[in-house]
């Protein structure tokens, strides 16, 4: 299925904010290479469009939701992807929030959220899903920020 030069037939992947933007371009992507998927993020909706995209590739795909916020959803998520799909093999951490708003008149509260979502948000996947790569003996890691979130207006 994949290319020869990156295949990755028989690997399981998640997709923490999988399910638009680059995270759903790199969702598809790894299927298309041949890695079960599942792309995740609150919306349910777009976690369902994200599994047939993924699913149109031919490989399998979970409906999962989740959110950065949250160590119990990640947990969910781990759980849920190794009961169906065996293991963990690849994390892609691209959850992102952005706020246009000029940085002069952004207030604490709105950049708080801003950074739990991008910064300790990807901290928590890491920490979650880590835990079972280092425990199985291997896995990879990507976690992917946008610079759009600190374009000052």
């Amino acid at each position: 299925m994949g290319h020869p030069l990156f295949d990755l037939s028989g690997k399981s992947a998640v997709v923490v904010g999988g399910t638009s933007g680059i995270g759903l371009a790199m969702a598809v992507g790894l299927a298309e290479a041949g890695a079960d998927v599942v792309a995740s993020s609150r919306r349910p909706e777009q976690v369902e469009e994200a599994a047939k995209a993924i699913e149109a590739t031919g490989r399998r795909a979970l409906r999962l939701t989740s959110d950065v916020a949250d160590r119990a959803t990640l947990r969910a998520l781990l759980d849920g992807t190794v009961k169906e799909f065996g293991k963990v093999d690849i994390l892609i951490n691209c959850a992102g929030k952005i706020k246009r708003e000029p940085t002069l008149t952004v207030s604490e509260e709105t950049w708080d959220g801003i950074m739990d979502t991008n910064v300790t948000g990807t901290l928590r996947a890491c920490q979650i899903f880590g835990k079972h790569m280092l425990e199985r003996g291997y896995g990879r890691i990507i976690n992917i920020a946008s610079l759009n979130t600190f374009v000052s207006l």
